[in-house]
């Protein structure tokens, strides 16, 4: 080991000795066959190529040769002999006098030619970017899983509580993968929760439809009891009481089903939509006329064909007219829209009643949402209809919007004609 270091170190190490035979013949067929490079020139350094090159010097100017070179030189002066030597990495072999100029062959070592020839600028553009390169791909390692964090959270805010692509990520072992898990935990939590909340609702609404049976029977026997209709103002206020309550859990059991409903288990049938639009539209006439209201139907003059469950959507749609209906003061108009947009169905309802809160638009479709408005407390709505109309819509790969007019809501929905339907 000793010796290893010691020829390491001899090698590292500058020094000068008498040049062979060879190497006087190699400086000789250098000084025969190459182009000079004078020392003077300001790029002397950046004018040596990989080997060996020829430096030429005037005898009067040895001064100006590289401070390596120049001991070189004096050192092969007061031998007065062809030297070889290496210097901070450099050969060189001489000097050789002819006429009134100084000869040396000078070589860089091969280990660091390519750092010191003139294409050395090179160097810092490829170090930039293979840094650039590294960097790049530590960024994409630290941003990939985030950005499936980031749809993963766009996920649980649609209610799709399906983690299976963050299954990749959780295998790293860093912070990203703990919050990784915990978003997992998270989606869990939520998805245990909603079936809980879902299925109390389906519990408690059958569980009320019995003692409600019961009390629409036990109002029938009283109604036949009171001969005189002394009590008739009562078991009025009562039937339109139970008639609430039956709504209510009729909405919610819908509301149930619904959520519990995949597209395979649509009756799905093919028709044309401005015809059953009009004859929607001539069952709510009534209502309409009660509340003094015009109904507009503006529609593609094309027949639109489409491959729906037509009862659902009739359910959507008359959900969409009757609220506008009673939130629409006496004498206005209400505009139906039906128009074909690149492949899709806009259904829209437009009123001219006091609206909604912006902040609420995008809630009022949440089941039992009350918005704190004009149109709540006219309506004695339970905020079940608008979470309907949002689950039908699901179901047949659509959107709804709401939208304030001025005066006024417009609820828009959007369906394709052929929904996708589920395998």
């Amino acid at each position: 080991m000793t010796v290893a270091i010691g020829v390491i170190v001899w090698i590292e190490d500058d020094y000068y000795r008498e040049a062979t035979t060879q190497e006087i013949r190699l400086l000789r067929t250098i000084v025969e066959t190459q182009r000079p490079i004078l020392a003077e020139e300001r790029r002397f350094w950046r004018s040596l190529k990989p080997g060996w090159n020829l430096v030429i010097t005037p005898l009067d100017n040895i001064s100006q040769l590289p401070h390596d070179i120049e001991e070189f030189a004096d050192e092969a002066a007061e031998r007065t002999q062809i030297l070889w030597g290496q210097d901070d990495g450099w050969q060189m072999i001489g000097p050789v006098r002819r006429g009134n100029y100084l000869y040396v062959a000078v070589a860089r070592r091969g280990w660091q030619g390519l750092f010191e020839d003139e294409d050395r600028w090179v160097i810092p553009i490829a170090v930039f970017l293979v840094v650039t390169l590294m960097c790049s791909l530590l960024a994409w390692s630290m941003t990939r899983p985030v950005r499936r964090l980031q749809g993963a959270v766009k996920q649980l805010a649609r209610g799709d509580f399906d983690m299976s692509e963050l299954n990749k990520t959780y295998r790293r072992h860093d912070e990203i993968g703990v919050l990784t898990q915990e978003v997992i935990d998270m989606a869990d939590a939520l998805q245990r929760l909603l079936q809980s909340h879902q299925q109390l609702l389906r519990d408690v609404s059958h569980e009320l439809r019995s003692p409600l049976t019961r009390l629409q029977i036990a109002l029938a026997i009283a109604r036949k009891k009171d001969h005189d209709n002394v009590l008739a103002g009562e078991h009025d206020r009562i039937e339109r009481a139970v008639g609430q309550v039956d709504n209510l859990i009729g909405q919610m059991l819908d509301l149930a089903r619904l959520q519990q409903q995949d597209q395979a288990e649509l009756l799905c049938e093919e028709d044309v939509v401005q015809e059953r639009v009009q004859e929607w539209l001539d069952d709510a006439e009534i209502e309409s006329n009660d509340h003094k209201l015009t109904l507009r139907f503006e529609s593609d003059k094309a027949s639109i064909l489409a491959d729906w469950d037509w009862l659902l959507v009739e359910r959507a749609f008359d959900n969409l007219v009757r609220n506008a209906i009673r939130f629409s003061p006496e004498g206005s108009e209400l505009v139906i829209g039906c128009r074909l947009i690149k492949g899709r169905v806009e259904l829209s309802v437009r009123d001219h009643g006091p609206g909604v809160p912006e902040d609420e638009l995008s809630r009022i479709f949440d089941a039992f949402t009350q918005v704190d408005s004009a149109r709540d407390h006219a309506s004695g709505g339970y905020g079940i209809g608008l979470a309907l109309v949002s689950r039908i819509t699901e179901l047949h790969d659509g959107t709804v919007v709401a939208e304030n007019q001025s005066p006024g809501l417009k609820v828009t929905l959007s369906l394709p004609t052929f929904p996708k339907k589920s395998a």
